[in-house]
């Protein structure tokens, strides 16, 4: 895996940056990236266990993709993923993954890449990535606070201790995918979210630091 980091804003936590697998870069999410964003988000399928309904307009991705370009978090815990060999005469973004609130993952695929092993390419740049970039919390709370209110901020902000996922009970894909990376179930409960599929139950999963 490489890394390279592209950018970095005074008020980021830390500088963003691409990860490269053989056959995908992830990098931070661009507003350019909607049409090929739409294509996934508007696919019934892709979007079964999605908290929203498939987009059937493309103003709605566009709304979720600058939200996505917007957070602290994009390009530094979440990313999109972009083939690395040309399609269509251009680089394609086909997925994403990350941690879209810098704590809970979450990720999609275009449904003409399913079953090839995107997805778990991803996550094994992914994972050991966002360990590396974040540190527990015993080492944050064992410093003597000295830097100024907005340095303590930044350290706070790369805490991370245990990775979280919420998985409908019926995404067999996704369920799999996680405990094969390791994640383990901390719990179930019934009818936590309302989306177009009626109330759904969820899966809790967690994943821990391995330095702990």
């Amino acid at each position: 895996m490489t890394l390279t980091a592209i950018s970095c804003s005074s008020t980021a936590a830390a500088q963003t940056q691409d990860l490269q697998t053989p056959r995908l870069i992830l990098r931070p999410a661009r507003s350019s990236d909607v049409h090929d964003f739409h294509e996934f988000f508007s696919d019934d399928e892709v979007m079964t266990y999605w908290s929203n309904a498939p987009h059937t307009e493309l103003s709605q991705t566009q709304k979720y993709l600058d939200g996505m370009v917007s957070s602290q978090w994009n390009g530094i815990r979440d990313f999109v993923l972009e083939l690395k060999t040309p399609t269509e005469g251009r680089k394609k973004v086909v997925g994403k993954a990350g941690l879209w609130d810098g704590h809970e993952i979450g990720f999609l695929l275009s449904r003409s890449w399913w079953h090839k092993g995107y997805m778990a390419e991803a996550l094994s740049a992914l994972l050991p990535h966002i360990w590396a970039t974040t540190s527990p919390r015993s080492a944050i709370v064992s410093e003597t606070a000295t830097g100024s209110a907005g340095e303590e901020e930044v350290k706070q902000m790369m805490v991370l201790d245990e990775i979280i996922a919420d998985v409908d009970p019926r995404n067999n894909a996704s369920l799999g995918i996680l405990e094969r990376f390791g994640f383990r179930k901390t719990g179930v409960r019934e009818r936590t979210i309302e989306t177009h599929l009626g109330w759904c139950d969820s899966v809790y999963l967690g994943l821990n630091r391995p330095d702990q």
